[in-house]
């Protein structure tokens, strides 16, 4: 049995669009996208916590981003199995893209991300 190409399509669609949320330093137009890209309940798990809503999310992409000023996400294609998706990614400046890597899990309902469990790799 294999995955039917449109939901691997969606899927990389929905990831694009949510790392140029993450790569987007001004907080008002990220949270503009939030609806085209996020279910009402999305949510994102990391090490230090779950931000459960829009406001949290986007408070947590500030924090991010402060932490590593000039950062940006480099994604990979996306895994998808049947509902379930894996994007690995590198997270540093220009000249390092990948000085950080990480992966997310994420799951897709209503055509639109409903979670992502964030990893981090350590070095």
């Amino acid at each position: 049995m294999t995955t039917p190409a449109h939901e691997v399509e969606i899927a990389q669609r929905l990831i694009d669009l949510h790392f140029s949320i993450w790569n987007d330093p001004d907080p008002a137009a990220r949270f503009a996208k939030f609806a085209s890209v996020y279910t009402p309940d999305f949510f994102v798990a990391d090490y230090a916590g779950k931000a459960a809503d829009y406001q949290a999310v986007n408070a947590l992409i500030d924090r991010v981003q402060g932490e590593h000023a000039g950062f940006v996400f480099t994604p990979e294609p996306i895994s998808w199995n049947h509902g379930l998706g894996r994007v690995t990614w590198g997270y540093g400046p220009k000249d390092q893209p990948r000085l950080i890597r990480g992966e997310d899990i994420f799951t897709v309902s209503s055509g639109r991300l409903s979670s992502a469990y964030v990893f981090i790799d350590q070095p």
